[in-house]
């Protein structure tokens, strides 16, 4: 990814964004030194910054079936957006939820592995 070129020019915009800038590289120094909690089996992350639409849960699925005809155990977690379950409660996903209640993306993964849906993903992680 490469630098914004108006980053590289001395004027009003990259001035009036240098303070966010510099609160934002705080918050992420700071999100990124705090000690976290260490899965005990190897786990696949997939995300990006995109929110929609970007492809993430084809590429879930597809990790799914190549790890799966492995011989792994396969779990999936997810947030669970677009659902009306409390978030931070962990939440078993069956095929045969309601989307309005787990999220579409939650039951489709579902079909595929056994999925857990929490906002906090380490708590789902402890519970999977």
């Amino acid at each position: 990814m490469r630098t914004p070129a108006f980053w590289q020019q001395d004027g009003l915009l990259p001035r009036l964004l240098a303070p966010a800038s510099a609160v934002y590289a705080r918050a992420t120094a700071w999100r990124v030194a705090r000690p976290g909690w260490t899965a005990p089996v190897p786990v696949l992350c997939v995300g990006n910054a995109g929110v929609g639409g970007a492809g993430k849960t084809t590429v879930v699925l597809d990790l799914v079936s190549r790890l799966r005809a492995r011989g792994a155990a396969v779990h999936c977690l997810t947030r669970g957006y677009g659902g009306r379950a409390p978030a931070n409660d962990v939440l078993r996903v069956s095929p045969t939820d309601r989307a309005d209640w787990v999220g579409d993306e939650a039951l489709l993964l579902a079909t595929a592995a056994p999925t857990w849906r929490c906002a906090d993903r380490a708590r789902a992680a402890r519970a999977a």
